[in-house]
């Protein structure tokens, strides 16, 4: 069972589009997804700009993905290794909302969507976005 602060969703969920409110797509908001993938040979990282500002890490310094998992809360941490070894079994995808804690020490809040690109029928790369919640969870009393 999980914290009622992680939201947890099993189903292939595309990255949220933000509308105005005529309905158009708004660009250039800071609250929008930022990209990541990693090749799962490799364990290689791949980060958009975004991705690096929600840690608050120097866009284009050289992450590992065992130093970004250190950023995760234990709580958030546990839960996403139960998910993505979840989804590289059964090449599925999940989205929850994960606390990490910044190098300047502060605490955010991200939604991360994650999905399974296949190669011979396998798991071969895992990819998705990362979009900072941290306004909306404080909303909610987190």
């Amino acid at each position: 069972m999980h914290d009622e602060r992680h939201w947890i969703r099993q189903v292939r969920a595309p990255a949220p589009i933000l509308r105005t409110t005529h309905g158009e797509p708004q660009a250039g908001l800071s609250c929008l997804p930022a990209a990541w993938q990693c090749d799962l040979a490799t364990e290689e990282l791949r980060w958009s700009r975004g991705v690096y500002d929600l840690f608050g890490i120097a866009p284009g310094s050289p992450v590992d993905r065992r130093s970004a998992l250190e950023l995760y809360t234990p709580e958030s941490r546990r839960t996403l290794d139960r998910l993505r070894g979840l989804a590289l079994e059964t090449c599925g995808s999940f989205t929850f909302e994960a606390q990490i804690q910044r190098l300047d020490g502060s605490l955010r809040w991200m939604r991360l969507n994650a999905d399974v690109q296949k190669k011979d029928g396998r798991a071969a790369v895992l990819y998705g976005t990362k979009q900072d919640i941290t306004a909306e969870m404080s909303a909610r009393g987190f």
